[in-house]
């Protein structure tokens, strides 16, 4: 914005306005209507980047907006359009416990930490991480991976075609702004809705879904970005496992390549650059929802081998006794009491290994679990002894 120096006639002096001096016969610079317009557009844009309403009858509301857009972070000293906390986890798709791929092409689910991928339709899928190129400039920041979505059978009738992710309390952002921005390339010019979903958990009110843009991928890496308003959840219900939920919804019932990166969604009406976290806390931010006891390189299955697990326990009962009461402790308190699935290291079943004997125990089961601990039990095999060592992966699932 500035004065309107290029428009013939408006009577600046040294490119500002003058009044008008009746006595010297001088007449008073002129106002063009465009400069009049451009500069309340200037201070609208203002007021509505900050999510508030343009009212003819106040007059702080300018005020008010540079208030709201320079607001400190109150963890940090800075405004929070400049230094925001990223609201996904795992958005730069680094943390990968469950596996770098899926087990199958007719099998989604969770594969990176805290992102779904889902699809029906008899469709085959292959989900998988992919390397950024050391010095690739194509994406900023220098990011280590990204999310790859590969369609080799474009299956029929499908519905759903979606990576999202779910975030704990449909509180979370309820009646305020907020944009989303992430990269993405496809093989071919493919549209990809973005979607956001109040879900108000069992016994509460029905879901509100919101359609935040529909974006043009092409075959190149591109930043895309949408700032939308929050639907409110005043009257509405809560029930259990409410959240938000942030859905990137591909073509239905064709072939077709997906890369996604760098994804992020914050309060505010600006795209900031991506938020890097450290991996530690990045990890212990996925742990809240999901755990494993595997060795990171390995798959989450039975029968990975004796020699790569951890010797757990030390048996203490007899051959084809009872021994209890063996307690695991989580490195990260659940978000609820998980879901815990025991796999054996040295065959195909769930079952305490004798590492000693090379053999199974029997009646393996689970006993006290919540979100911080569990314990098991079982039956040492026939001819084994005390002192040998028995072994057991586990996960330890609370995902929303």
């Amino acid at each position: 914005m500035d004065y309107p120096k290029s428009v013939p006639g408006s009577g600046l002096e040294n490119g500002r306005f003058v009044d008008e001096d009746p006595i010297a016969g001088k007449p008073g610079s002129l106002i063009p209507a465009s400069w009049g317009n451009s500069v309340t557009q200037e201070i609208l844009n203002a007021i509505t980047a900050a999510g508030l309403t343009p009212d003819e009858e106040q007059t702080d509301q300018l005020a008010q907006a540079i208030r709201q857009l320079a607001k400190p972070d109150p963890l940090q000293q800075f405004p929070v359009q400049v230094y925001r906390k990223n609201l996904l986890i795992n958005g730069g798709f680094n943390i990968w416990q469950r596996g770098t791929t899926n087990q199958a092409p007719n099998i989604g689910g969770y594969v990176a930490d805290r992102f779904r991928c889902d699809w029906n339709g008899n469709a085959g899928v292959s989900i998988s991480r992919q390397d950024f190129a050391l010095g690739q400039t194509e994406v900023t920041g220098e990011p280590a991976f990204f999310l790859r979505w590969q369609q080799a059978s474009a299956g029929t009738g499908a519905t759903v075609h979606k990576v999202s992710q779910s975030i704990e309390s449909v509180r979370t952002l309820a009646g305020r702004t907020a944009t989303v921005s992430f990269w993405a390339r496809s093989d071919a010019t493919r549209p990809l809705r973005v979607t956001i979903a109040q879900q108000f958990g069992t016994g509460g009110s029905e879901g509100v879904v919101k359609v935040i843009d529909v974006f043009q991928l092409s075959t190149s890496w591109k930043k895309y970005s949408a700032t939308f308003q929050v639907p409110t959840i005043a009257g509405k219900m809560l029930g259990v496992n409410d959240c938000l939920t942030l859905s990137f919804d591909l073509p239905l019932n064709v072939l077709q390549t997906v890369d996604l990166a760098q994804m992020q969604l914050e309060e505010g009406p600006v795209a900031t650059p991506f938020e890097y976290r450290p991996a530690a806390e990045e990890l212990s931010l996925c742990q809240r929802y999901f755990e494993k006891s595997f060795a990171n390189r390995l798959q989450v299955r039975s029968n990975n081998g004796a020699g790569s697990c951890i010797g757990t326990f030390t048996q203490s009962a007899a051959a084809n006794t009872g021994q209890y009461g063996m307690s695991f402790d989580m490195q990260v308190l659940k978000r609820v009491q998980p879901t815990v699935v025991l796999y054996c290291p040295g065959d195909t079943s769930n079952q305490v290994w004798n590492q000693g004997l090379m053999k199974a125990c029997t009646g393996t089961y689970l006993q006290s679990v919540t979100e911080r601990s569990f314990a098991i039990g079982t039956v040492t095999p026939v001819g084994s002894s005390p002192g040998q060592m028995l072994q057991i992966e586990w996960t330890a699932d609370a995902e929303i």
